[in-house]
């Protein structure tokens, strides 16, 4: 099979020559170092220079922790300056979510941690909770003021408190929004949660990997417009967990199968590049939902390079798919409106510039 993208050809043949060319890139190297659940690490001797410019790698795709226990485990690097202060970060955070999340228990808010708790070793830069009655939005962000967290920004769907112990930010959701446009209809979600222990030995809601995914799909398309290797290690480990028809079923319900295809098949490319092979599971949600080739083709042109910036196709493409759900199309309406403000328009197209142009987050 071939791919065209702007002018530019490449064959699968060349996907094939690459995952058996010990020259590959750096992010081949660095999944390949790490290993998946399907294929297991190849720890072999590397050069401590690239070591270093991996872990840098890895903290641009925001799964530095999950870098660092691989170079400790395997006694690759002496890293563990970084080891121990991510380790302390990993801990605070656990204790940071616990205790955001007993205040709204405590409170009686009906609310589930998601985006946040990976299915990995990992580090999280904030903690996003969805509230699921509108009705208690407000009341959850007095609750957390009332114990001491500081709100530090008030968006039109979420709010962002500052939790100055565990020196993280909680950002509470009315909706799983960008701005004012909704991407996930909660109602979708409210019996897809479950209860898991944390490390620390607290129990807190979050979702089950079918629906934390999806979650985390429509969020790295339609707010991030980027896909980082977080993101491919979350969706290889939570493989093992899923039910694919319960995963399929929750992208069509809202409206998200694109955004999933492309996912997918940057996930798969990745995978078969550095392990010369690809999970049943990925496969079998490829056979379903087909591959998305432009964004195939411009993340071989670009050498694998992550993280990979979305084309705005891409993102175009997955606004007018989730633009068929009616709370969606009232929300797009309500954003269009609201752009009539100079100062909600003049934010609004600052991020979206930021988001279109930045190259990490």
């Amino acid at each position: 099979m071939r791919y065209t993208y702007n002018g530019y050809t490449i064959s699968s043949s060349k996907v094939e020559c690459m995952t058996s060319n010990e020259d590959v890139n750096s992010t081949s190297k660095l999944l390949r170092l790490i290993g998946s659940p399907f294929s297991p690490a190849e720890p072999s001797e590397v050069d401590q220079n690239l070591l270093k410019q991996l872990y840098y790698k890895s903290s641009r795709n925001r799964m530095a922790f999950l870098y660092l226990e691989t170079m400790k485990r395997n006694e690759l690097s002496d890293l563990s300056t970084l080891y121990n202060r991510e380790d302390k970060r990993r801990a605070d955070t656990n204790d940071a979510i616990a205790k955001a999340s007993r205040v709204l228990a405590d409170a009686r808010i009906d609310h589930v941690v998601f985006k946040t708790i990976r299915p990995y070793e990992y580090t999280t830069a904030d903690i996003d909770i969805l509230i699921f009655e509108d009705t208690d939005y407000l009341k959850s962000i007095i609750e957390m003021r009332n114990v001491g967290y500081k709100i530090v920004a008030n968006g039109p769907r979420s709010a962002t408190l500052w939790d100055q112990r565990g020196r993280i930010g909680v950002d509470l959701y009315q909706q799983v929004a960008a701005s004012f446009i909704i991407y996930i209809d909660k109602q979708t979600l409210v019996n897809n949660v479950k209860t898991i222990e944390l490390p620390n030995h607290e129990v807190v809601r979050t979702l089950k990997p079918e629906a934390d995914l999806a979650c985390i799909i429509a969020h790295s398309i339609m707010k991030e417009q980027m896909y980082t290797l977080s993101e491919y290690y979350t969706f290889v480990y939570y493989l093992r967990q899923m039910n694919i028809e319960d995963f399929l079923n929750l992208a069509k319900q809202n409206n998200i199968t694109h955004a999933a295809k492309t996912h997918a098949t940057i996930t798969a490319l990745l995978h078969k590049v550095a392990h010369q092979t690809i999970p049943k599971k990925l496969q079998q949600i490829l056979n379903q939902l087909g591959e998305e080739n432009l964004e195939k083709a411009r993340i071989i042109k670009n050498n694998f390079e992550t993280p990979h910036k979305y084309h705005p196709i891409t993102v175009v493409k997955s606004l007018a798919e989730i633009a068929k759900g009616k709370e969606t199309r009232k929300s797009i309406a309500i954003q269009l409106v609201r752009m009539l403000d100079p100062n909600i328009s003049k934010d609004f197209l600052k991020k979206l510039v930021d988001h279109a142009f930045r190259k990490a987050y």
